[in-house]
C-alpha cells in the first residue's frame, strides 16, 4: 500500500502529465490557426497594399514570429509580400534583406516554383532604384529564365518589362522597344490588369525619351485606366504624374498643374516619398516655366519636394534635386546660394559610382549655369574661364555618344518598317505574277482578257504613279519657299519647335539666328523687285551652303531669315554668323549695277527660355541692335 508521501507524488506526476498534454494540445491548435489564417491574412494584404502600405505592413508582420509553424511555400509568400512592401515605400535596402531572406527559404524547395522568379524580380528592381544596373540585369535574367521553363506568360512578360525599363536607362532604346513590344503583345492576351498598366507606363517611358510626345501619351493615359480597372491607386498616380510630366514638355504648364493637384489632394500617408518628390518637383518647374512665371512659388513646391528627399535611396534624386534647386533660385537672383547647389552637385558626382550621361548633361547645364552667375556678379574673368569650360564639357558629352543616338534609333525603326511593308508588297507582286503566269498556261483563250487586264492594271499604275508625284510636289510645296528655295516659315518654325524641345529635355546647348538683309527696300526701289528677289534667292543659298546637315535655315517672310542651330551655345552661334556675313559681304553680285549687299545678323542662345518664341524674340531684340549701330554687323 502507497504511502502518504508516494500518493503526494504520484498526484503530482499525473498533474505535470495533464498539464504538458494541455500544452501540447494547445500548441498544436494554435500551429493550425496559423496555418489556417495565414492564407486568408496573405489574400487581404495582396490588396491592402495596393491602397494602404501600412496597414497591410501590420497585418504581415506578426507571422514573422511564427515563421516556423509555415511551410516552404507560404514563407517565400511572406518574404515576397514583405519585398513588395518594402519596395513601395522606396525601402530598398531593406527590401534586399528580406528578398535574400525568402531565397534562403527557396533552397528548400524540390522543384522550381514561380515565386521565386517573382523573388528575384523584387530583388532586380530594388538593385535597379540602387542604380546598380548590371546586378539588375543579372536578377532581372534569373527570374526570366525561371519563368520560361515554367511556362507562365505574366512573368515572362512581367520579366520583358524589367529588361526593358533596363535597356531605355543605359540608353538602349531599339532593344527597349523590342522587349517591351514583346511583354505587351503576351499582356494583351492575359486579363492581368496591373500587367498591362504597368507595360504600357514603359512603352510611355520610352517613347517620351524619343520625343513622341503623342504615342508616350496615349501609353500613359492607358495605364491609368488598367491601374485603376485593378484598384491600384498608388500606380494610377504614378501613370498621372507621368501624364503631367508629359504636358510639362508640350508646354500644357496649367494642365500639368492640374494633374498634380489631383494626384495632391488624393494622396495619403502610404503615398511613396519618391512619387510625392517628382509630384512636387514637377509642380514647381510647372509655376516656374508657365506664361506668368512665378519663381517665389517654385520655390516653396521645390522645399516641399525636399522634405521627401530624407525617405530616398535614390542617389539621382537628389542630385535632379539641386539643378532644379540652382535653375529656380537662378531665377530669384539668389546668385551666392546657386553657386552653394552647384558646388553641392559636383561633390555628389565625385562621390557616383555611375556617371550616365543625363548626369553629364545635367552636370554641363549647371556649370554653363555658374558662368551666367558669375557674368551677373560681374566677374567677367572667372565668366569667361567657365564658359571655356562649358564648351569642353559640351565636346566631351557628344563625342563618344552611342551609335544608336534617339535620332538614329527613330530612323532605323522607320526604316525596318519601310522595309517590311517593301517586302510585303514585293510578295504581293510574286504572288500576282504567278497567278497571271498559270493563269496563260491553263488557257490561250483567256489572252485577251489577260492584255486587256495588263492595259487597265498599267493605267491604273500610271495614275497611281502621277498621283504619287502630285502629292510628293505638294508636300514640298508645302515646306518649300518658292522664291529662295530654302525652308518656307511654317517649315522652319516646326522643325526649329522639334529640336527646341529636344535641346530642353536632354539640357543642350541651341541657338537661333536672325537675318535681315541691309537696306532691301532701297535695293527693289532703284533696282526692281526682279532684282530684289534675285538678292534674296542668292542671299538663301549662299546661306544654306554654310549649314550643317543638322542645322534648320528658312526664310520667315520678306527679307528676313532665320537659322536655327543645335547644340551650339552663343559663342559657336556668334561665329556661324560672322562667317555668313563675312561671305554675303564679299560676294560678287552680277547684274543690275549691284557692288555689295549686307547683312544684318542678332544671335540668342536658350537660357531658361520658355517656349521658341521667347527665343526668337531675343535673338530678333538682338537684330534691332545689329541695325541700329550701323548694319552689317552681327550681334548676340
Amino acid at each position: 500500500m502507497l504511502s502518504f508521501n508516494d500518493k503526494k507524488v504520484l498526484s503530482v506526476k499525473i498533474l505535470m502529465s495533464l498539464i504538458l498534454m494541455c500544452i501540447s494540445i494547445l500548441t498544436f491548435a494554435q500551429q493550425d490557426l496559423t496555418v489556417s489564417q495565414f492564407n486568408a491574412i496573405t489574400e487581404q494584404v495582396e490588396e491592402l497594399k495596393k491602397t494602404d502600405l501600412s496597414l497591410s505592413l501590420k497585418k504581415l508582420t506578426p507571422f514573422e514570429s511564427q515563421l516556423d509553424n509555415l511551410n516552404t511555400e507560404q514563407k517565400l509568400i511572406y518574404f515576397k509580400l514583405l519585398s513588395e512592401i518594402y519596395i513601395e515605400q522606396n525601402k530598398y535596402t531593406t527590401a534586399l534583406k528580406s528578398v535574400n531572406e525568402g531565397l534562403k527559404v527557396a533552397k528548400d524547395l524540390t522543384s522550381p516554383s514561380i515565386l521565386i522568379s517573382e523573388i528575384l524580380y523584387l530583388k532586380g528592381f530594388a538593385y535597379e532604384s540602387l542604380e546598380d544596373m548590371p546586378q539588375a540585369t543579372k536578377e532581372y535574367k534569373k527570374g526570366l529564365d525561371i519563368a520560361d521553363s515554367l511556362h507562365n506568360k505574366v512573368q515572362i512578360a512581367a520579366g520583358l518589362i524589367n529588361l526593358g525599363a533596363i535597356a531605355y536607362l543605359t540608353g538602349d532604346y531599339e532593344r527597349s522597344l523590342v522587349l517591351l513590344h514583346d511583354a505587351f503583345n503576351i499582356a494583351i492576351q492575359t486579363d492581368d490588369e496591373e500587367l498591362k498598366g504597368t507595360v504600357n507606363t514603359e512603352l510611355g517611358i520610352v517613347y517620351s525619351h524619343l520625343v513622341e510626345d503623342e504615342q508616350s501619351m496615349a501609353y500613359y493615359q492607358q495605364s491609368y485606366v488598367h491601374f485603376k480597372k485593378a484598384g491600384m491607386l498608388l500606380a494610377a498616380h504614378n501613370s498621372l504624374n507621368n501624364i503631367a510630366i508629359n504636358h510639362i514638355y508640350n508646354q500644357n504648364y496649367q494642365q500639368a498643374i492640374e494633374v498634380f493637384n489631383t494626384i495632391i489632394t488624393e494622396s495619403n500617408k502610404d503615398s511613396p516619398s519618391d512619387g510625392m518628390y517628382t509630384v512636387y518637383t514637377g509642380m514647381s518647374w510647372a509655376h516656374l516655366s508657365k506664361e506668368d512665371s512665378n519663381p517665389e512659388a517654385a520655390y516653396e513646391y521645390l522645399l516641399m519636394a525636399k522634405q521627401y528627399l530624407q525617405f530616398t535611396e535614390k542617389q539621382n534624386y537628389k542630385m535632379q534635386y539641386l539643378v532644379d534647386e540652382a535653375n529656380v533660385l537662378y531665377q530669384l537672383e539668389r546668385y551666392d546660394e546657386v553657386l552653394e547647389s552647384i558646388d553641392k552637385f559636383e561633390q555628389l558626382m565625385l562621390e557616383s559610382k555611375d556617371i550616365s550621361l543625363v548626369k553629364r548633361q545635367n552636370y554641363t547645364y549647371l556649370i554653363e549655369v555658374k558662368a551666367s552667375v558669375f557674368n551677373k556678379k560681374k566677374l567677367f574673368q572667372k565668366a569667361y574661364e567657365t564658359q571655356t569650360r562649358v564648351i569642353e564639357l559640351t565636346n566631351k558629352l557628344y563625342e563618344n555618344e552611342d551609335n544608336r543616338s534617339i535620332a538614329e534609333v527613330r530612323l532605323r525603326l522607320e526604316a525596318e518598317q519601310a522595309d517590311k511593308t517593301n517586302k510585303r508588297l514585293h510578295s504581293q507582286q510574286e504572288l500576282y505574277e504567278g497567278n497571271l503566269l498559270q493563269a496563260k498556261k491553263e488557257s490561250e483563250q483567256q489572252r485577251f482578257f489577260l492584255i486587256i487586264s495588263a492595259l487597265i492594271a498599267l493605267a491604273f499604275a500610271w495614275v497611281l504613279i502621277k498621283l504619287i508625284q502630285s502629292q510628293h510636289k505638294l508636300k514640298v510645296a508645302s515646306s518649300i519657299d518658292s522664291l529662295t528655295g530654302v525652308k518656307n516659315r511654317r517649315s522652319v518654325m516646326k522643325k526649329s519647335q522639334q529640336a527646341f524641345k529636344v535641346a530642353q529635355a536632354k539640357a543642350t546647348s541651341l541657338s537661333i539666328l536672325m537675318i535681315d538683309v541691309d537696306h532691301f527696300k532701297k535695293i527693289n526701289d532703284s533696282l526692281g523687285h526682279s532684282s530684289g528677289d534675285k538678292v534674296l534667292a542668292q542671299v538663301a543659298k549662299l546661306g544654306e551652303s554654310m549649314m550643317r546637315k543638322s542645322d534648320i535655315y528658312g526664310r520667315l517672310g520678306g527679307e528676313e531669315f532665320l537659322v536655327c542651330l543645335p547644340k551650339s551655345n552663343l559663342s559657336a552661334a556668334c561665329e556661324i554668323g560672322e562667317r555668313l556675313r563675312a561671305n554675303i559681304a564679299k560676294h560678287s553680285w552680277q547684274f543690275g549695277g549691284l557692288d555689295t549687299v549686307t547683312v544684318s545678323i542678332g544671335v540668342a542662345s536658350l537660357d531658361g527660355d520658355i517656349d521658341l518664341l521667347t527665343l526668337i524674340k531675343r535673338a530678333d531684340e538682338q537684330l534691332y541692335h545689329a541695325k541700329a549701330s550701323g548694319r552689317n554687323k552681327v550681334c548676340g
